[in-house]
């Protein structure tokens, strides 16, 4: 295998997981959610980073996710009160170009010059908590993280991918 292939391998699997997004879901073990048919929404969502287009649609993508799972929407009242949150953190990326002159691996001559940069990448954390509304605790709580791009079109396809895939989870089995 030659250096120009170890080197993609190794850049490839250092941007992978900055890409992948990441899903978890918590619920309470003792809830029967069988008895749930309604939903309303607790507050307005908790998203300062988003912009109030994109609130809207984080929001339509979750309630197009409760749909699928026949759950309606109620004004007052409700078996459910659904919670939104996303918070938003920076994180450094660092990424190093090694250029060789001369055999190496092991050889003991040659030269390296290695250059390592630093990039700046935004990470958002997507949480969907539905909260019994009788008895006033979370029963199912959804997470997501994923970069944040540049593109409006990009992260509204993150966001309806991440709504999907943790509605995917509900009901627990």
């Amino acid at each position: 295998m030659n250096r120009t292939t170890v080197f993609f391998a190794l850049v490839t699997c250092a941007t992978l997981p900055l890409a992948a997004e990441k899903v978890h879901v918590d619920f309470d073990r003792a809830c029967d959610f069988s008895h749930y048919q309604t939903y309303r929404w607790a507050g307005p969502p908790s998203t300062t980073f988003l912009n109030q287009l994109m609130q809207e649609r984080v929001i339509g993508f979750v309630e197009e996710a409760l749909a699928v799972k026949r759950l309606k929407r109620v004004e007052k009242g409700g078996d459910l009160l659904i919670n939104l949150n996303m918070n938003v953190q920076q994180q450094e990326r660092f990424t190093t170009f090694t250029d060789t002159t001369g055999p190496g691996w092991g050889w003991g001559w040659g030269s390296a010059i290695s250059t390592t940069t630093v990039e700046p990448i935004l990470l958002g954390t997507l949480t969907v908590d539905l909260v019994d509304s009788r008895r006033n605790q979370l029963v199912f709580q959804g997470v997501s993280t994923s970069s944040i791009s540049a593109k409006p079109e990009k992260n509204s396809k993150r966001l309806a991918k991440a709504v999907n895939e943790i509605f995917e989870k509900y009901p627990p089995r």
